[in-house]
């Protein structure tokens, strides 16, 4: 929440100025507890940048423009906050010259280019001291209300101090709708917003196009379907009419948050992956998400798998999410028969919050338990080293899912179960080998043994 950062902000001038404190380094507390609003808010620590460090380059304004925060994800500048305190004597004298240097530092962040890349969202964070000149503060909110009409600054918070009390002058301008909607823009930026439609979406077109990450958008069935960490509701968006699937996480905790942040981001930036079951709106908090609404999960559709043709579109359709999803880095390490959704008629692949993250991007160190996965589908690596997932793991669970299909058994641990009949005895055989080193070692190696056992089986 915001409270931590409203009262940095109040702190700033009740707080006695000692002789030896820059007036920047006042202002530490009120950065850092922005800061950790923002990964309270799903914004990966390790891409912010303080101090000598932030800045954006040179083709975003005239040489390295330096700012209070900058927001960069691989190499890429993807959100920037200026923080300024006017004073009440501060402002009476130089507001004219401040106004025009935050315009112009907007100005040329804006309309500049780098290399063609995207343009980073930019944040203003004003706090002004209420003085006895009675036109200061109209001054100054003319102008903030010129700068978000013209759209200078993406976000903008407002705070004015007096009297002992911090307000909120703006109600589109609290710190509250700042944090929530900045960091709402950035993780878009992040992962790959739903700018671009893809033709499997389409029918979600308005909802995606109406997404504000705004709960009461959504009706909601009284009964949910209840999971290890979420809530699955029925749900219709009020505005089209649209059936969806509103997913709330269960646990307040920052793990939890932290899990279904990971299934927002990877769902985002794969959108264009026809196989992975989309975001299409979720708060900035990550309380919840919405989803299509499925047909149906691959456990519920047990009798049509057992048809070895059936069961062969449903592994390469899953697949494909796979390869995309380990180009990138991620591994899924949880694919089993409930995660496995029927949609449209398209076989989708959904839960990835227990995901591994890229190299080096863990979120929290020493975050991954002893234990990941499910019980029967989890190659043996996951219960001893979980972190290390490869993608010969995913492999193995796929393997075990299509066991599971042809078998009509669900799998115990570390026990070998195999289809009575080729070619998918085979296929089963080498994926699940106990040793990684064994199986395939990626999807492409998974797809060309399954394309041989087939050719060589085919009458």
């Amino acid at each position: 929440m915001t409270g931590p950062l409203t009262g940095a902000a109040r702190n700033y001038w009740i707080s006695p100025l000692e002789p030896h404190v820059r007036l920047g380094a006042r202002l530490a507390p009120v950065i850092d507890a922005a800061v950790d609003a923002l990964v309270e808010r799903g914004i990966d620590r390790s891409w912010v940048r303080l101090g000598r460090d932030a800045y954006l380059p040179g083709g975003f304004g005239l040489g390295k423009t330096r700012w209070d925060i900058v927001i960069v994800k691989d190499e890429t500048p993807i959100g920037a906050i200026e923080f300024i305190a006017q004073s009440r004597h501060s402002a009476a004298q130089n507001l004219a010259n401040r106004i025009h240097e935050m315009a112009s530092r907007a100005f040329f962040a804006q309309s500049s280019h780098v290399h063609g890349g995207p343009q980073p969202q930019l944040g203003l964070f004003i706090m002004l001291e209420h003085g006895e000149s009675v036109h200061v503060q109209p001054r100054l909110e003319e102008a903030l209300d010129q700068f978000h009409n013209d759209e200078l600054y993406d976000e903008i918070a407002y705070t004015c101090f007096a009297d002992e009390v911090l307000r909120e002058p703006k109600a589109e301008m609290t710190v509250q709708r700042f944090v929530d909607r900045f960091s709402r823009r950035m993780l878009a930026r992040a992962v790959g917003p739903l700018e671009g439609i893809p033709p499997y979406l389409e029918r979600y077109r308005e909802v995606i196009e109406a997404a504000q990450g705004v709960k009461k958008d959504y009706s909601l069935e009284r009964i949910p379907v209840t999971g290890g960490q979420a809530q699955v509701f029925r749900a219709v968006h009020k505005a089209s009419g649209t059936p969806v699937a509103f997913k709330r996480r269960i646990s307040p905790g920052t793990k939890a948050a932290a899990r279904m942040g990971r299934e927002i981001e990877i769902s985002r930036m794969l959108n264009s992956q026809p196989h992975i079951m989309p975001v299409l709106d979720f708060d900035a908090q990550h309380h919840w998400f919405v989803m299509p609404l499925a047909d149906a999960t691959a456990e519920e559709q047990i009798l049509q798998l057992k048809d070895p043709e059936h069961l062969h579109s449903m592994i390469k359709a899953v697949a494909s999410v796979l390869a995309e999803a380990h180009r990138h880095g991620w591994r899924h390490r949880d694919i089993k028969p409930s995660n496995i959704l029927l949609l449209h008629g398209r076989w989708t692949l959904a839960d990835w919050g227990t995901v591994r993250r890229p190299r080096g991007e863990t979120t929290f160190i020493g975050r991954t338990g002893a234990y990941i996965g499910t019980l029967g589908f989890a190659p043996p690596e996951l219960s001893v080293t979980p972190h290390d997932a490869v993608p010969a793991s995913d492999v193995y669970s796929l393997g075990r899912v299509a066991a599971w299909a042809l078998t009509g058994e669900w799998p115990q641990a570390n026990i070998p179960l195999l289809p009575p009949h080729e070619p998918w005895r085979t296929i089963v055989r080498e994926a699940t080998q106990h040793e990684i080193e064994r199986r395939p070692q990626s999807i492409a190696e998974l797809l060309t043994l399954i394309d041989r056992e087939h050719e060589k089986h085919r009458s």
